[in-house]
């Protein structure tokens, strides 16, 4: 019968975390997670030994991932849906974490929770089989581990360490599982949070549009994005006016939005278009360049996903997130990517304003 092991190879963790169904066991070459029930350390560190974060350099940490019933030495064949499944929720879980414009504070991507299912005959795990896609089909190379090493993207950090919003992730685990809408638009946002140099900024746009079409389940028109976040958004007013160097300008660019946010969707929306149409992708009528608006909305589509998630009864939302989405208009008035990272002590307006409102939300839980 075949064995397996299903492992996070780029990210690792120091306890096991068991969130529902799913189990992370913390593995360390040679120690950990020690003699399994239907594996052993020696063919877990084989398996893994085709792994490096540069040449020569095999990797050391990594994370096992177990499901359900199917555990680590067995047959993987019916379990690899609901394994692949579950990393994208777990990515998901990890970038609705993320906080941007902190340098090099517990940043990942995409690509940090790649998961791979290796099968392996249990005491001769010196060869490997990989199949790649191909336009025709696919194709399968036999490697050994001795002569063959799959190397950490660039992209990737090479000390990441697993962290996720625990609640996010026991949410998209636990059954009843949740609308099929939902889960396609967490996929659609994973794929446009990458980092890797092999897709282009443009076809993040489109991605990440597509993302908030499937979440609110609306159409590709402007209006139906505008209405679509004021409806997610109605029991949350936003705080006062804000007040920035781009507040002027969202107003003029935009003058019938309402607020800065109905501003951004209808420019957004914008881009999406160009991009998507093969039409220029910058322009005079556009506030931000394309990456701030990406930037923007890996901000804000983990929390309008977590709002719409709440109001369907799968998960509580955070008073901490609540007191982001009050002052998601304020982001919009600073240009993130124009930050004098030169000036000593000077500290992000949007770092500031995510500080702002974790110690607000703190204040009102605990008086």
């Amino acid at each position: 019968m075949p064995s397996a092991v299903a492992f996070l190879q780029w990210v690792y963790l120091d306890q096991p975390i068991t969130i529902g169904p799913l189990r992370l066991l913390p593995y360390h070459r040679g120690k950990l997670p020690g003699p399994q029930p239907r594996a052993t350390q020696a063919d877990i560190d084989a398996v893994l030994n085709a792994y490096s974060n540069r040449p020569r350099n095999k990797i050391k940490k990594a994370t096992i991932l177990e499901l359900g019933e199917w555990q680590t030495g067995t047959d993987p064949e019916n379990a690899l849906p609901a394994l692949f499944r579950a990393r994208n929720a777990l990515a998901f879980a990890a970038l609705s974490r993320r906080r941007l414009f902190r340098q090099d504070f517990d940043y990942c991507n995409y690509d940090t929770y790649s998961l791979v299912v290796q099968r392996y005959a249990p005491g001769d795990v010196g060869t490997f089989a990989f199949t790649s896609r191909r336009r025709d089909g696919g194709t399968t190379q036999l490697w050994s581990a001795d002569e063959f090493a799959f190397h950490r993207p660039n992209h990737v950090d090479p000390h990441a360490k697993l962290v996720i919003d625990e609640p996010l992730l026991a949410a998209l685990l636990s059954p009843p599982e949740p609308r099929p809408s939902l889960f396609e638009a967490l996929i659609e946002f994973n794929c446009a949070n990458t980092d890797s140099p092999d897709v282009p900024g443009h076809v993040e746009v489109v991605m990440a549009k597509s993302a908030f079409e499937w979440l609110l389940e609306i159409g590709e028109q402007a209006n139906e994005l505008v209405s679509g976040l004021k409806g997610c958004l109605k029991d949350i007013p936003p705080v006062d006016t804000p007040d920035g160097p781009l507040a002027g300008q969202w107003k003029s660019a935009r003058p019938g939005g309402a607020r800065p946010l109905e501003a951004w969707a209808r420019e957004f929306c914008d881009i999406r278009g160009a991009s998507a149409h093969g039409k220029p992708r910058s322009a005079p009528r556009f506030v931000w360049a394309a990456h701030a608006h990406l930037a923007f909305a890996s901000v804000l589509f983990p929390l309008i996903f977590k709002k719409c998630a709440a109001d369907a009864g799968l998960l509580q939302l955070e008073k901490y997130d609540v007191e982001r989405l009050r002052r998601i208009d304020s982001y919009l008035v600073h240009d993130p990517f124009t930050f004098d990272w030169r000036v000593e002590y000077a500290t992000h307006p949007w770092v500031k304003l995510d500080t702002l409102a974790f110690v607000y939300a703190r204040a009102h839980t605990l008086y």
